[in-house]
């Protein structure tokens, strides 16, 4: 707890800042002596300049912000479309590959019985063979009727077979180069997000983060220049009452300086 010493001289230097500060206000400074109005001039320039430092790194931190903002908003744009591309992409390949899976299954099964139906001529041919070997010349001509029909099938699912697989080739190629495009989009966003972050973290945050501290640096010199003005200011209303300019608006801190002046005289005496 500050003594009644302490707190006499705190409000001496307060009613001087105050004087000093009213001085400034009514135009009365230039009555104060040059040395003292000279480190007053300094006091106010240096907090000046400091000031217009500080708005010039404000206005590049908002600058490099709002660059970091537009620069993330293009890259959210980016990949939205992306996204929105594959998307509509992975839907139209879908489509293609549903219309190949049932071609691919009849294919599969239409193979399936055409090696059934070439065992069973090749067994045709083999009792054709036997039964005209053994002379049994009408079992033969049986087999031989089988075989044509057997033949004219099997020519019948070749050129089904044939068709089934042009069908399959006309389907599968507009389907790859649809996957090929798919796998490029893929990749291209996979490039975009890694460049994104690597530029986010990398570069700008990089020249925010040292701006923002060349803001809390400025910012604290400010409040040091601040505090010197304030200094000073007292010393020139100190000059000022040792030499009682005149002026209604200061006459009225005298008496309250000599009443206080007189308090802290008697408070050093005890």
């Amino acid at each position: 707890m500050a003594s009644k010493l302490e707190r006499a001289q705190h409000k001496y230097e307060s009613l001087l800042r105050s004087l000093g500060d009213k001085a400034r206000l009514v135009g009365m400074l230039d009555k104060a002596s040059d040395s003292v109005l000279e480190t007053y001039k300094r006091a106010e320039e240096n907090l000046d300049d400091k000031k217009f430092e500080l708005e010039f790194i404000e206005s590049e931190i908002h600058r490099l912000e709002a660059l970091d903002e537009k620069l993330k908003n293009q890259v959210d744009d980016e990949l939205g479309q992306l996204k929105s591309e594959i998307k509509e992409l992975e839907e139209l390949v879908e489509i293609k590959r549903s219309k190949i899976d049932p071609v691919k299954k009849k294919l599969a099964g239409a193979a399936y019985d055409l090696k059934f139906v070439e065992k069973g001529l090749e067994e045709e041919t083999r009792k054709f063979k036997e039964k005209t070997r053994r002379e049994e010349f009408k079992a033969a001509k049986a087999h031989e009727e089988n075989i044509k029909k057997m033949k004219i099938e099997l020519l019948k699912r070749r050129k089904a077979m044939r068709d089934m697989k042009r069908k399959m080739k006309e389907l599968e190629g507009p389907a790859k180069k649809m996957e090929k495009e798919l796998d490029e989009l893929k990749e291209k966003l996979d490039e975009l997000k890694e460049n994104a972050d690597e530029t986010s973290e990398e570069e700008n945050s990089e020249m925010l983060d040292e701006m923002r501290a060349q803001q809390e640096k400025k910012t604290k010199e400010i409040i040091r220049a601040e505090k010197h003005l304030k200094d000073v200011l007292a010393d020139v209303g100190e000059d000022l009452y040792e030499k009682r300019i005149s002026h209604p608006v200061l006459n009225k801190f005298y008496a309250d300086l000599d009443v206080v002046s007189k308090t802290i005289d008697s408070l050093q005496e005890e």
